[in-house]
């Protein structure tokens, strides 16, 4: 089985790639091979190479800047997996489009179900949105299409959040994190296992929850984390005395644009499909720091 994965040097890219089964033939093409900004390039590498699946996390996901350059973040996000959709159908290829929290809005308090209604309110958050809606009229109605859709997404590698709160406790005495954004956590070596349990299973998974969602279990802030990196990094000897952190209001945040302030997802029918229980965040958050400290 051959299975393209976009965006092999991101974080989730490389742990997807790091789990990858034995009997697959894995494709992850560099830039210059595989250019998401450029229809062209699309077009002629999955006509050229036609994998039977498409592991789509290759994505714009500089929320704020996004907003300055609309149309760059639109063809990555939105016309690059359009690209790849018209043609898998033609030959019959399966597409699992990596997906995220920001397609709803995050003004309510309690957890998104698969089918709630998208309202996005970022640029980043519109190009999510609108790649799902499209690919659902080319590819669900053979079941070609599975949406996976996280939130908060951390890793040992690549940029994210733990990796920047990491260097800030290593370089300030103190600093701020917001404590109003509330959320759950997602962990790559988590979100990679899934992504291979969904390929395991596409048949059924397609055809009975082609939405899904997943995170780690239980609700945090993006302070709590912030405090919880820094507290399990001195247990493992990455810092000697972490930062102190403190809280800050969103609206008292400098920023480009416009976050969900609830982003929790329900993940109740994803777990009863795929017959997998969920790790609460402080213990994928711990496994996390865990790696980082075995490489050191």
């Amino acid at each position: 089985m051959k299975i393209l994965v976009t965006g092999s040097t991101g974080q989730l890219g490389q742990e997807i790639i790091s789990q990858k089964p034995k009997d697959h033939q894995i494709l992850f093409p560099k830039r210059n091979e595989l250019d998401l900004s450029d229809h062209l390039s699309c077009r002629k590498y999955i006509e050229f190479n036609k994998p039977d699946f498409i592991i789509n996390c290759g994505a714009y996901t500089n929320v704020d800047l996004a907003e300055k350059e609309k149309e760059l973040c639109y063809e990555i996000n939105t016309s690059a997996p359009i690209t790849f959709a018209k043609i898998l159908k033609d030959y019959g290829g399966n597409l699992l489009q990596i997906s995220t929290d920001y397609v709803f809005d995050g003004k309510r308090n309690f957890a998104y179900k698969e089918n709630d209604q998208r309202n996005p309110i970022s640029q980043y958050g519109y190009s999510k949105a609108k790649a799902e809606e499209l690919l659902e009229k080319i590819l669900k109605p053979k079941n070609q299409l599975i949406i996976l859709r996280t939130s908060w997404l951390i890793g040992p590698s690549g940029k994210n959040f733990l990796l920047k709160m990491l260097n800030l406790h290593k370089t300030k005495k103190e600093f701020f994190v917001v404590s109003d954004q509330i959320g759950t956590m997602s962990s790559t070596l988590d979100v990679a296992k899934i992504c291979w349990q969904i390929i395991s299973k596409w048949n059924f998974v397609s055809k009975n929850n082609f939405i899904n969602h997943w995170s780690c279990s239980g609700i945090s802030s993006w302070y709590d984390i912030a405090i919880n990196i820094g507290d399990i990094a001195k247990k493992y000897k990455i810092l000697d005395n972490p930062a102190i952190v403190y809280p800050i209001k969103t609206e008292n945040y400098s920023s480009n644009s416009e976050r969900p302030l609830f982003s929790v997802l329900d993940c109740e029918k994803t777990s009863n499909t795929l017959n997998i229980n969920r790790n609460y965040w402080q213990y994928e958050l711990e496994t996390i720091i865990s790696k980082i400290a075995n490489k050191k």
